[in-house]
């Protein structure tokens, strides 16, 4: 995206952008300060209901709002209609700069986001959240840093209030993805995956997780813009079987609760995100919506429980 001239279309009244100069990119270096700035209030605007978001819901939103899921992840604006009472809408608009396949652009350009924003901002069911990048890798991308915050300063030009969102992988391979992108959007989330089939028999490894989660702190974002991800998804039925990663027990769910807890208080936190609520064929299978106790832990009633408890405090 190039956010340039910054002139008005006056068919539109959406913002038009041509190739930088040294004007456009001060314009650039403003937008992101602006953004930058605008953090401190964004704890003020904290609901008092805990507010739960759970990706990949195939359409099951009265079954993952009885758990306690009031964040939906949608795509569009017909699919906000369908949200039930209590439950909004988080907008995913697909991602970009993750470095696969030399992957270093958007998988949705400027004029769609511009159209997905106008069309979505005013929904009554609308959270006023876009999710914008899904594990982007600046250490692939060198300038996905830049580019994630010119679309946030698009985002938010369009639809005063708004707050854009990012999932950071920062994995040891790549340590300092989180401060790379820290400033590129209102919410960063982080998604430390502690169980896996290697450490079945001794537990998740909650060490790791801690590490991560301090890291992220450490980079300078404040627990009011850390975004919790839990992990609540295996590989054992994955088409990419035997696959990495399981589903953890239920014990092992309660003890990943208590460390996000200790040291990003639900209080603070903007929402937690779960991955995944429904299956994806190659990276999730089982998930939460599977574990009920059956052949699988009974996951959905550790997460009932432990949203139900969040409103008490």
């Amino acid at each position: 995206m190039k956010m340039e001239t910054g002139q008005v279309d006056e068919a539109s009244g959406l913002m038009r952008f041509s190739p930088p100069g040294m004007a456009g990119r001060l314009r650039i270096a403003v937008a992101s300060l602006v953004l930058l700035l605008s953090f401190p209030a964004i704890a003020e605007t904290r609901r008092e209901a805990p507010l739960h978001y759970a990706v990949n819901l195939r359409g099951e939103y009265a079954r993952a709002a009885s758990v306690g899921f009031n964040l939906a992840d949608v795509s569009s604006p017909s699919a906000l209609d369908l949200l039930p009472e209590g439950m909004k809408g988080l907008l995913w608009l697909r991602s970009g700069f993750n470095g696969r396949r030399n992957e270093c652009a958007w998988r949705m350009d400027d004029a769609d986001v511009r159209s997905m924003v106008v069309a979505v901002r005013g929904h009554p069911r609308f959270s006023g959240i876009y999710f914008i990048a899904d594990e982007p890798h600046p250490s692939l991308c060198p300038e996905a840093p830049r580019r994630i915050a010119e679309r946030s300063a698009l985002i938010r030009y369009l639809h005063p209030g708004a707050r854009t969102f990012i999932v950071v992988l920062n994995t040891s391979r790549y340590p300092d993805e989180l401060a790379q992108l820290r400033d590129a959007a209102d919410y960063v989330g982080i998604d430390p995956y502690p169980c896996n089939r290697k450490n079945a028999a001794r537990g998740c490894d909650l060490r790791a997780m801690r590490e991560r989660i301090e890291g992220a702190l450490a980079a300078g974002i404040a627990p009011e813009r850390l975004v919790p991800v839990f992990q609540a998804f295996g590989q054992s039925c994955s088409t990419a079987a035997p696959g990495y990663q399981r589903l953890p027990t239920e014990a092992e769910m309660r003890a990943m609760f208590d460390l996000w807890d200790e040291l990003v208080p639900p209080a603070r936190r903007p929402f937690d995100m779960t991955y995944s609520w429904g299956a994806q064929p190659r990276h999730a299978c089982p998930t939460l919506a599977m574990a009920d106790g059956r052949e699988a832990p009974d996951l959905l009633a550790v997460f009932t429980r432990y949203f139900t408890l969040l409103v008490g405090r």
